[in-house]
């Protein structure tokens, strides 16, 4: 647990996590929990917020988390009841510190005349919509995002960055979140909220899914061998940009990229 006077910043603190049972939510919430703090997770599948938490609360995984210190609930962010699902959320959550949104779709990179129009809404009816009406409910009152000292951090990529091929939906959602952060900062700032979102390159986790797996790992092995790193990230390294971001009480309206240089070139 966090001990010396700039770590114990976030000592705590009640933190939010939204798609905190897997990928880079669960890796930002246990890189949390060593800081102190208490983590609310939430997550489409109620099973997979108790594995979390249990996971989270066992001595044997050193996450120096006790069961007080965390918990979750199911939290369905898809289709025309989103926002009454995140008013009942934040009811039960109560006030808090900082609003983690992790939350997406599985990844689908394909041409764009196999797009129909529900595929493109599915797209970014999690990474984006439900992104904005978080935001919403969450900074619409004071009894639930804290004002004069609490946070957001959107989860975004590099794909908005660097085009790729057959990518255009889904990089034009993460392109969207980039104007989201920037333009939000402003509008929150009287309530003394800010707001940044995390960049991640290609990075190891359950949102590739949606990609064939013998695809998957082709593509995961390529991509790796033209990092400056040689390897894709791992949720691990990205969870410390998360709690950068909810440290630096003096950034805002920014995204900061972490994708071992690959919105600068591939590996030589």
């Amino acid at each position: 647990m966090a001990t010396s006077k700039t770590a114990a910043v976030l000592q705590g603190k009640k933190v939010v996590v939204i798609g905190g049972t897997s990928g880079l939510g669960f890796a930002a919430a246990s890189a949390l929990i060593e800081e102190g703090v208490s983590v609310i997770i939430a997550s489409s599948s109620a099973d997979r917020v108790t594995a979390a938490i249990t996971k989270l609360s066992d001595p044997a995984q050193q996450y120096n988390a006790d069961a007080s210190r965390v918990s979750g609930h199911a939290l369905n962010l898809k289709g025309p009841t989103a926002e009454e699902n995140l008013k009942e959320f934040f009811s039960k959550v109560g006030s808090f510190d900082h609003l983690l949104y992790t939350a997406g779709d599985s990844i689908a990179a394909k041409p764009l005349q196999e797009w129909s129009y529900e595929d493109i809404v599915n797209a970014g009816s999690v990474r984006f919509i439900s992104a904005v009406l978080a935001i919403k409910v969450a900074t619409g009152s004071p009894d639930y995002l804290k004002r004069n000292g609490g946070s957001i951090v959107l989860t975004t990529g590099v794909v908005a960055e660097k085009p790729l091929p057959n990518w255009s939906v889904v990089a034009s959602y993460a392109s969207g979140l980039y104007g989201l952060t920037r333009n939000l900062a402003l509008d929150l700032a009287p309530l003394g909220i800010r707001i940044n979102a995390i960049s991640p390159g290609p990075v190891e986790t359950e949102l590739w899914a949606g990609i064939p797996e013998k695809e998957r790992k082709e593509f995961l092995k390529a991509t790796g061998d033209k990092l400056m790193t040689g390897k894709v990230g791992q949720p691990e390294d990205v969870a410390n940009a998360y709690v950068y971001l909810l440290k630096d009480k003096n950034m805002t309206a920014q995204v900061v990229t972490s994708d071992a240089g690959s919105s600068v070139a591939d590996r030589q």
